[in-house]
């Protein structure tokens, strides 16, 4: 019996919560003009899969950490890539994940145009991920390499959360996100995927990607 298409990649699909946190100022500039605010980007961005597949292959309750360096703005290239997967995850749901987030799986979202800008992929990482979803209080973590924590801006008067938000109608990542900032950004290691950023930008929204 032939494999139907989208077992081998070409069809998939995902529901996910979207954390993303970077060593920007509040808001990022690097959404108005393509610039870090340092001039280099180091991001840690997670993805907590609340429905998805590819092909036969059922994707849902499973995490990735997508953490990135570039030594000047993304679009200058020269980055180097590190993907986390869920250890939970079968052969067939690991193979399915690195092929979408390195881009290889095409589609919509920022993974094939970001892989264009990579210099180095590691080698992916399957181990135990701890994903608490929660908007702008949202986290993540892996015990002894990274940890993300944010936390909403609030009135400074009376205390309120506020609702800050970022629209991009032509984003090609998300088109509107809730603005946050991070209580706790740190990446633990050796070289580029090595830094610590709390206190800085992040963002939260539900997204949908598909491909091709």
């Amino acid at each position: 019996m032939a494999k139907e298409k989208g077992e081998k990649g070409d069809r998939w699909q995902m529901k996910v919560d979207y954390v993303e946190t970077c060593n920007c100022n509040f808001g990022c500039p690097c959404n108005f003009s393509g610039y870090p605010t340092d001039g280099h980007c180091e991001a840690l961005v997670g993805y907590h899969i609340r429905e998805g597949r590819s092909g036969r292959t059922k994707l849902d309750g499973l995490d990735v950490i997508y953490a990135a360096a570039w030594p000047r703005a993304i679009h200058q290239g020269g980055g180097t890539l590190r993907l986390y997967v869920s250890e939970a995850a079968k052969p067939e749901q690991r193979d399915a994940l690195v092929r979408i987030f390195s881009g290889r799986a095409k589609g919509s979202g920022p993974f094939e145009l970001f892989a264009s800008t990579m210099s180095t992929i590691d080698e992916p990482v399957f181990t135990a991920i701890e994903f608490r979803p929660d908007g702008r209080r949202s986290s993540f973590r892996i015990p002894n390499v990274c940890d993300v924590v944010l936390a909403p801006f609030t009135n400074p008067v009376s205390g309120e959360v506020q609702d800050v938000r970022l629209g991009l109608p032509k984003g090609f990542i998300f088109r509107s996100a809730q603005a946050a900032r991070t209580l706790v950004m740190k990446m633990l290691g050796t070289g580029a995927l090595s830094f610590d950023h709390s206190g800085q930008n992040a963002f939260y929204a539900r997204l949908e990607f598909a491909g091709p």
